[in-house]
């Protein structure tokens, strides 16, 4: 249904089968990114489960698609000074200018051991001055790791709606190139680095110039290149990337559940659901187990709007789930009846297969019979 783009909700009564159809699901996800059968490739973003978390044993796989996991994931990179912006900015300046970067913590550094040797207090504290390779290399570490967690998250956690894919693929070029421009700075000496951020901008410089530079500054041009890719990526990051202005767990939880293609929770969860405001409507219904769901709690999914497919699953000679109130029994009919709606079941099949059923229904609501 994914691959077809259909929106799908997949039910059932329990905390352990809807676990169950999102493990399976799961595995088809992680061969479609492996590149297997499937024709189209779907992402981890696509699906949802949510639910009570500890009652589904949400483990560490499982967490991957799991609501809430998702969205403590997204509002960790999504808040304004310490996320994506941050990080993203943060890094083009310290490739573009970290000289000036490092004379300020230099002078910070002359005043602390300054204000340390007029202290009269017996006990002083000593003061070690990074040099600039030091400097430079712990601060591009910090900033490349959280860069990493935010491109790996919003990989699999943002949905793909939410930007081009084009912005998406340089998003994920990203890491590859730090950790190429990280490995080259490793051999080289402080002089020659300095040497490397007192040139041009890259963006003014032409590679010619770099030619004749290199002559002179003794910085390869390798590393010039490296240099130069990710500020060119970065920067069309800065420019195209645009995220939602979304800090708090509600706001991202309407919008994980608004765009996710497929959807799981149980029977009764759906009804939070019925509240999503401006969300595409869900066009199947599958019920798993559902022999184990009572008429009553059907109802909860069911009477979501724009569904126009259902296939209920289950096994016939299992033993139903036991109703023993009068009146929740009639709920399902007084849905139909009491409320003069009713619900034209077009075109049933039923498939029996391995002791299973498979009813797959049409629904198509009518007005009121008046």
């Amino acid at each position: 249904m994914m691959v077809k783009n259909h929106r799908t909700l997949t039910c059932a009564p329990t905390n352990t089968a809807v676990v169950e159809v999102a493990s399976r699901i799961l595995s088809l996800l992680e061969d479609s990114s492996r590149g297997g059968s499937s024709g189209r490739k779907c992402f981890l973003s696509d699906v949802v489960l949510f639910g009570n978390e500890d009652r589904m044993s949400v483990n560490g796989n499982l967490a991957k698609i799991f609501l809430d996991s998702r969205i403590r994931r997204l509002r960790e990179c999504l808040m304004p000074g310490s996320g994506w912006t941050q990080c993203l900015s943060s890094m083009l300046r310290l490739l573009e200018r970290p000289l000036v970067q490092y004379d300020r913590y230099v002078e910070e550094i002359d005043n602390e051991i300054k204000e340390e040797l007029n202290n009269k207090s017996k006990k002083i504290r000593k003061i070690e001055k990074m040099s600039f390779k030091a400097y430079f290399m712990s601060n591009y570490k910090r900033l490349e790791n959280d860069l990493r967690y935010c491109v790996e998250t919003f990989r699999d956690d943002l949905p793909r709606s939410t930007t081009s894919e084009g912005n998406f693929r340089c998003m994920t070029e990203v890491p590859h190139l730090l950790n190429v421009f990280q490995n080259l700075l490793l051999y080289e000496p402080d002089e020659q680095l300095q040497a490397l951020f007192k040139s041009e901008d890259e963006r003014y410089c032409p590679l010619f110039l770099n030619l004749v530079t290199q002559v002179h500054d003794g910085v390869s041009l390798e590393l010039k290149e490296a240099r130069s890719s990710c500020l060119q990526k970065l920067r069309e990051l800065s420019d195209h990337f645009e995220l939602p202005d979304m800090f708090d767990s509600r706001s991202i939880e309407e919008f994980l559940l608004q765009r996710a293609k497929s959807v799981l929770c149980t029977a009764s969860s759906s009804y939070r659901l019925h509240y999503l405001q401006k969300a595409q409507t869900f066009e199947v219904l599958v019920v798993d187990e559902a022999a184990q769901l009572k008429e009553s709690e059907s109802l909860i999914p069911l009477q979501l709007p724009g569904v126009r497919h259902a296939v209920l699953i289950g096994d016939e000679y299992q033993l139903p789930a036991l109703v023993k109130s009068k009146v929740a029994r009639s709920l399902f009919v007084y849905y139909f009846y009491c409320h003069n709606v009713y619900c034209c079941y077009g075109r049933a099949n039923l498939i029996q297969s391995h002791n299973r059923f498979v009813m797959t229904l049409t629904l198509e609501e009518a007005s009121s019979r008046g």
